[in-house]
């Protein structure tokens, strides 16, 4: 807590026995403006206890400074009701507890909810040293839901921020298997960012497999587009790579040099599709012929679409979607999925934009939903994106899961449902479905497919730009995730 120039006229409850946190509370009141008290609960937070000193009403407005992890803050609100009348909670704990799942922001903010409160924004009074980072500070800044006004930028920045890191994800290290890296298969710069499809009772996934580490093709452009290499792996019931085969594209032709990376597969009218990434070097024929450097500011990144066939297994070029809509440079991250005749684009989720195959195979698009969603994590600054093809979830949705990417290439990722008869997002996790380094040892986690059967839900993702890696997720602690999203203009 920062040092004003002045004394505050404020009266501040305060329920925290940090020494530190008093003095500094105290260093900016008024002589006689700060309360504290120390109510101790017994055994299952049932009873205050002996020694307990009970907080007092204040007679006006008042601020309530809490330790949540000493004091039980709901049985406090509930016990001592005048506290729901302050002007606003200060509710503070380490951030150690959170790492450790002692607390959890999620249901942290569930609680306060029910209290007729909200969390307004989060501030963090870092370690004076990283190793003692857990001894950290986080506060919850919470009004009332009477009191409540839009929150700014960075509030809400923080707010979201905190419900990503400081909330436990679904999928734990527990879940994760590694299935591919670097080296593997003979390619030094690794396998990864598998898509995923179940075929004649087996698993197939197709990976990019990489000859040439990044540090190399940053470089060097030429390495870059001759790097990259679509793969089928073929997994065993026990999820474990039985087979691996790399796979030739026919029917492909662009002048200029280019590569197709990131396939998603999915299934239409009897055939197995990829819809994939196609990156284009724009500059190929004005650029000096003394310049190797990789230029990503004037790479085209398109969405192709490639047929998937067995016996022999090959990809075969299908063509660009055509959408009604003007494009950039840079457009990825389009999925696809179809539900029995008809084909679907997802083109945005923020805002949402799907669009339909007016006249397959001519690749033909268009917009048949555009709303705005109002949903738990987004609004912060950072771009939402769409990571998998949505897949069959029950007779009634999709599952759908989309990221976002933090400071530093850190991934997290949100489960949604999709309703097949509105074909609009209905539901969406709590908590953070996947999240860099808390649900494995990797900042960049890149889930780009998933199955789903009745017990278990299977998320494939690329580690590290490097590696494969499957998460196995018993379903009912998915089924156990699911809230509403709110219906409306956000």
């Amino acid at each position: 807590m920062a040092r004003a120039q002045s004394k505050l006229p404020v009266y501040v409850v305060c329920i925290d026995n940090d020494t530190f946190i008093q003095s500094e509370t105290l260093s900016v009141l008024l002589e006689g403006r700060l309360s504290a008290a120390s109510p101790f609960y017994g055994r299952n937070n049932q009873a205050l206890t002996l020694g307990s000193t009970l907080p007092s009403a204040p007679a006006g407005p008042f601020l309530a400074l809490i330790d949540m992890e000493a004091f039980a803050f709901a049985e406090l609100a509930t016990d001592f009701p005048w506290l729901q009348e302050a002007e606003a909670w200060m509710l503070r704990a380490q951030l150690g507890s959170f790492w450790s799942g002692e607390l959890d922001f999620s249901r942290l903010r569930t609680r306060i909810r029910n209290l007729d409160f909200d969390v307004v924004d989060v501030v963090l009074s870092p370690a004076t040293s990283p190793l003692q980072a857990p001894s950290g500070n986080v506060t919850l800044v919470c009004k009332p839901n009477t009191n409540a006004c839009p929150q700014s930028t960075s509030a809400r920045y923080h707010t979201v921020e905190a419900l990503t890191y400081l909330s436990q994800p679904v999928a734990r290290r527990s879940d994760f298997r590694l299935l591919a890296g670097r080296g593997s298969f003979g390619f030094a710069a690794g396998v990864f960012n598998p898509g995923a499809i179940i075929e004649n009772k087996r698993t197939f996934l197709l990976a990019r497999a990489e000859r040439v580490p990044w540090a190399r093709q940053r470089i060097d452009r030429s390495l870059f587009f001759a790097s990259a290499q679509p793969i089928l792996l073929t997994l065993d019931a026990d999820h474990c790579v039985t087979a691996a085969a790399t796979i030739p594209i026919s029917g492909f032709s662009e002048s200029a040099p280019t590569r197709l990376e990131d396939f998603r597969l999915f299934r239409f009218q009897g055939k197995i599709f990829a819809n994939h990434a196609v990156i284009t070097d724009q500059c190929h024929t004005t650029r000096s012929a003394n310049s190797k450097r990789l230029d990503v500011d004037v790479l085209r990144t398109r969405m192709g679409i490639s047929e998937l066939a067995f016996c022999p297994t090959r990809l075969a070029w299908h063509g660009f979607p055509s959408v009604d809509r003007p494009l950039t440079r840079t457009e990825k991250n389009w999925v696809m999925f179809a539900d029995c005749s008809r084909l679907f684009l997802l083109y945005s989720f923020s805002p949402y934009i799907l669009l339909s195959a007016s006249t397959w195979p001519s690749l033909e698009f268009k917009t048949i939903v555009e709303t705005r969603l109002t949903l738990p994590f987004d609004d912060d600054g950072l771009t939402l994106r769409n990571s998998i093809n949505p897949v069959d979830y029950d007779d009634s949705h999709w599952l759908h899961i989309v990221h976002k990417v933090h400071p530093c290439k850190h991934y997290s990722y949100w489960g949604i449902l999709i309703e097949k008869q509105s074909l609009r997002p209905v539901r969406t996790t709590a908590h953070p479905l996947v999240c860099g380094w808390n649900s494995c040892s990797a900042s960049i986690i890149y889930t780009c497919s998933a199955l789903v059967d009745c017990n278990d839900i299977l998320l494939f993702s690329g580690l590290d730009d490097s590696s494969s890696a499957v998460a196995i997720i018993p379903r009912k602690r998915l089924d156990a995730e699911w809230v509403d999203i709110p219906t409306g203009a956000p």
